[in-house]
C-alpha cells in the first residue's frame, strides 16, 4: 500500500505517520512553512525514517509526479489555518487552499493509477455559525453583527431579538462560513467532490473541530489557543478572554484525530461520506483555562475582557452520531487528560515570549478585526 500525505511533516501529519501501517510505503509532501515549522529546514529525523519526504509547496506538486504515481491513497492535510490571519492574508488562504488543491487534483489526472481514496482534512469553519432552534425551528444565521457585539449582545437571537439555542454541528447542516478561512475548506469539499465523483474515486471529508495536543507549534500565534493559554500560565502572565468568556468549543486531542483518519484511510469498504471529528462536548473559553490551571498547579490570571474577533462564532461542538453510525464506537480522550499529555509534552519545549503569542492579537488589532464591546 502506498500512502501520500499532503502536509505531512505538520501538527496531525506527525501523529498520523506514527499510526499508518508499518509495511505501508509513505510519501510526504510539506513545504516546511516557517509560520508551522519554526527554524526548522530540513524534515524531522523521525518523519525522514519513515516516509520518502519532498520539499514542495503543493501549489507547485506536479513537478513531483513519478513520487506520488502508484499511490492507493491520499490524505489532504495541506493547508494555511487560522481563521483571524486568514481575514488580512485572502490570498494567501486562496492560492494555498484552493489552487493548491485543484493542482494536486490537475496531478492526480495525469497518473496512469488514480488512488481509490481520498481522506481530505476540512473544518468545523464551514458551518459558520452552525444551526440554531428557538424549540420549534431550526435557523442557520449568517454570524453575528459588530453592532450588536459592540452594544455585548452576544447571544445569537432571532429577528425579534430573543435568543436561540444552539445545535450540534451535524453533517447535514447547511454550511454559511464566516471566514475567509472557512470559505477555503469549502471550496476545498466542493473540488474533492466533483473530481472524486466524476473519476469513481471514494472522498472522505473529515471536518475537525478544535485540534491541539503534543507536537503543536508553539511559535505559531495563529493557531492553538489552547498553547496561548498553557503559555500564559505557565509563566504567570496576564491572559485575556474574550466577549463574556463564555464562547464554547469542542477541543479534540491530536492522537484522537490521527486515529480516526487512519481509520478512515484503511477502512475496507467505499465510505464516501463526510464525517464530523470532535469530542461532542462543548467546553466555554472560561472551563478551558480553569482545566488548564488546576493541571499546571498555578493560577490563571485571565481578565473577561469584552473585545471580539470580527467573524467569530459563538458556539461549536460536533454531533459524532454519524462517526458512530459508519465507523462505530467514539470515545474520545477527555479534556483533563489531553491537557495533562500536552503539558508533559510542553515542559520540555523551549519557552516562548508571552509577545510572540500575543503576535496575532496586535496584527489584527492593525487591520481592524479586534474589537472592543463599547460603553
Amino acid at each position: 500500500m502506498k500512502i501520500l500525505i499532503t502536509g505531512g511533516a505538520g501538527f496531525i501529519g506527525k501523529w498520523l505517520i506514527e499510526k499508518l501501517p508499518t509495511d505501508a510505503e509513505i510519501v510526504v509532501l510539506d513545504s516546511l512553512d516557517q509560520q508551522v515549522h519554526r527554524g526548522l529546514q530540513d524534515f524531522a529525523p523521525e518523519i525522514k525514517e519513515r516516509a520518502k519526504c519532498i520539499q514542495v509547496d503543493v501549489q507547485n506538486v506536479e513537478t513531483h509526479k513519478s513520487a506520488i504515481e502508484g499511490t492507493d491513497i491520499i490524505i489532504h492535510l495541506a493547508a494555511q489555518t487560522g481563521t483571524g490571519q486568514s481575514m488580512y492574508e485572502i490570498s494567501k488562504y486562496v492560492q494555498h487552499n484552493v489552487n493548491g488543491t485543484a493542482k494536486l487534483l490537475e496531478l492526480i489526472s495525469c497518473l496512469e493509477q488514480k488512488p481509490r481514496r481520498i481522506v481530505l482534512s476540512s473544518s468545523r469553519a464551514v458551518y459558520g455559525e452552525g444551526a440554531y432552534t428557538d424549540g420549534k425551528e431550526i435557523f442557520y444565521p449568517k454570524g453575528r453583527q459588530v453592532e450588536d457585539l459592540q452594544k455585548g449582545l452576544w447571544a445569537v437571537c432571532n429577528d425579534q431579538g430573543e435568543p436561540l439555542k444552539f445545535l450540534p454541528m451535524h453533517e447535514s447542516h447547511l454550511t454559511r462560513p464566516t471566514s475567509v478561512y472557512g470559505l477555503t475548506k469549502l471550496w476545498q469539499e466542493h473540488l474533492l467532490q466533483n473530481y472524486c465523483e466524476s473519476q469513481n474515486i471514494d472522498l472522505v471529508t473529515l471536518r475537525f473541530q478544535n485540534v491541539y495536543g503534543p507536537k503543536q507549534e508553539l511559535g505559531n500565534p495563529y493557531t492553538g489557543i489552547i498553547g496561548i493559554f498553557t503559555n500564559a500560565i505557565f509563566q504567570e502572565k496576564p491572559l485575556e478572554i474574550f466577549e463574556d468568556g463564555l464562547v464554547t468549543r469542542d477541543f479534540v486531542f491530536v492522537g484522537d484525530v490521527a486515529e480516526a483518519v487512519v481509520k478512515c484511510a484503511l477502512y475496507e469498504r467505499p465510505i464516501n461520506s463526510i464525517i464530523n471529528i470532535g469530542t461532542g462536548l462543548a467546553m466555554t473559553l472560561v472551563e478551558v483555562v480553569e482545566t488548564i490551571a488546576e493541571i499546571v498547579g498555578k493560577p490563571a490570571q485571565y481578565k473577561i475582557s469584552g473585545r471580539f474577533r470580527v467573524g467569530d462564532i459563538r458556539h461549536a461542538v460536533a454531533d459524532m452520531s454519524h462517526y458512530e453510525a459508519i465507523l462505530g464506537d467514539w470515545s474520545p480522550t477527555s479534556l483533563k487528560d489531553g491537557l495533562a499529555q500536552y503539558l508533559e509534552w510542553y515542559l520540555g519545549q523551549k519557552p516562548l515570549s508571552h509577545e510572540t503569542l500575543q503576535a496575532s492579537f496586535k496584527e489584527m488589532e492593525r487591520t481592524g478585526l479586534l474589537l472592543s464591546k463599547q460603553g
